[in-house]
């Protein structure tokens, strides 16, 4: 899910073309641009800190036509139309030492999702209550819970170095540019959207997601040299930052696991590290924000007498290039993202050989244009992925959608959103909607129609 403040910041990124975002807020982090890049956003004084607190509450309003929607077993079914929204918290420190250093940290808090994480949202369709009961029941059920927190170190001279649960250079580099498409409405698959249709959220392939930036992680970020910038980060597992445990191996689900006889653990990244690099600079009057990156991990191995799930024979690591580009001339911009290699869908969920000899990679892109202009932004765009998907099924899945939408700013701090969008699932073999119980030849396809109203209150 998107913050929505990558769409604000384009407004005002878009129609300066010599800036090309370079110093815009990112994706639901508004501290990013304090200790992503070369200053801090607060520039205090040698020998004094400054202590920052931030927020957001969106609200969105949607309309939705899925045919997931509705069971072919029992014929129960879900309204075309509902109310979500969510409340976020973000607090930060810059401080700056009398030879220069800058240091400090940031956190970012969310309310849950009360009755069900949303399906695309890092993959997960999980309950996060036994029901979603009433209004009071529901409210309660909506804890708060750290997504990110990290701390950083840096000097002009020689870059930046993150160490917590955040981002790694890709997401970074991703994440505060226009190159996936998010920047005009609530951020696609990856939006608000998927609050609402549930089973017929099509995967995000792109690597801006929780799945990646919330392992915690050491992160290398260059001094910028001509519009370049270079980053690397590592690590040890997908744990966050509260994931180091006391747990003996033998007793699996550790997040230090190396080697498992628990079948869950067998298909976790481990080692995971990224290698990245971003150009922003202008040829002629034409602004270019170009990324191209390299995201790899190993797996928790199998310990003498594990059993690899059902129908597994291998689980591949992860091994995915990605790589992003905008044009920008007086406020119109074209861009495209592509994503590719050993991975299954959503971003940061491993490949793996079915005994079959069924194995496929993954390949998603996105291309688009949107233009900016005073207090509107306007966007369309066209996405693919095809990928293994679902072990069960007896084909490879396709996922197509097509997005079209648009922001008004009225002022810094207020935003509305209107956005429409079209997906298309299909795997052969996967029943979408009644899972385990319909048969598996039904409900193979399934499109989804959703229009979506919100408005944005930040601070």
């Amino acid at each position: 899910m998107r913050s929505y403040l990558l769409a604000s910041a384009a407004l005002l990124g878009l129609v300066a073309v010599s800036t090309a975002q370079a110093a815009t807020f990112g994706t639901t982090d508004p501290s990013r641009n304090s200790s992503a890049f070369n200053a801090t956003q607060t520039k205090p004084e040698p020998g004094k800190i400054i202590v920052r607190l931030g927020g957001l509450v969106a609200v969105d309003v949607g309309a939705i036509g899925s045919t997931s929607d509705k069971s072919s077993v029992t014929g129960a079914k879900l309204q075309p139309y509902g109310i979500a929204g969510y409340f976020r918290l973000y607090f930060g420190v810059d401080g700056k030492l009398t030879n220069g250093m800058i240091y400090g940290a940031n956190s970012e808090m969310r309310t849950n999702f009360a009755g069900g994480a949303p399906g695309g949202y890092n993959g997960a369709i999980a309950a996060g209550s036994a029901g979603v009961g009433n209004a009071s029941a529901n409210s309660t059920a909506s804890l708060w819970y750290t997504r990110r927190a990290y701390v950083y170190i840096g000097g002009d001279s020689w870059g930046l170095v993150r160490i917590g649960q955040g981002d790694g250079p890709i997401s970074l580099f991703t994440g505060n540019g226009i190159t996936t498409g998010e920047a005009y409405d609530t951020g696609q698959w990856d939006g608000d959207i998927c609050d609402f249709i549930s089973a017929g959220c099509l995967s995000w392939a792109f690597l801006d997601v929780g799945n990646e930036y919330d392992s915690a992680k050491i992160t290398y970020l260059s001094p910028v040299f001509g519009g370049l910038q270079l980053g690397v980060s590592f690590a040890p597992s997908s744990a966050a930052l509260s994931g180091i445990d006391g747990q003996t191996a033998i007793g699996g689900g550790s997040a230090r696991q190396s080697a498992s006889v628990v079948a869950s653990d067998l298909q976790r990244p481990r080692n995971i590290y990224e290698i990245a690099a971003r150009w922003q600079g202008n040829l002629g009057p034409v602004a270019v924000d170009t990324m191209a990156a390299y995201y790899g991990s190993g797996v928790v191995t199998p310990a003498s007498g594990a059993a690899i799930a059902a129908g597994v024979t291998k689980v591949y690591g992860m091994g995915l290039f990605d790589a992003g580009l905008s044009l920008t001339y007086m406020g119109a911009s074209v861009f495209g993202h592509v994503n590719t290699g050993h991975g299954n869908g959503q971003a940061g969920t491993p490949q793996v050989q079915l005994a079959s000899g069924r194995k496929k990679d993954q390949m998603g892109y996105i291309v688009g244009a949107q233009y900016s202009n005073g207090p509107y932004t306007v966007g369309t765009s066209y996405y693919s992925l095809d990928s293994q998907g679902a072990n069960g099924g007896t084909g490879n899945r396709s996922e197509k959608g097509f997005d079209i939408g648009g922001q008004y700013t009225v002022v810094p701090g207020l935003d509305f959103f209107l956005e429409y969008i079209y997906g298309l699932r299909h795997q052969n073999g996967v029943n979408f909607v009644d899972g385990g119980a319909g048969a598996a030849t039904a409900n193979n396809k399934i499109t989804t129609n959703a229009l979506l109203a919100t408005m944005l209150v930040r601070w």
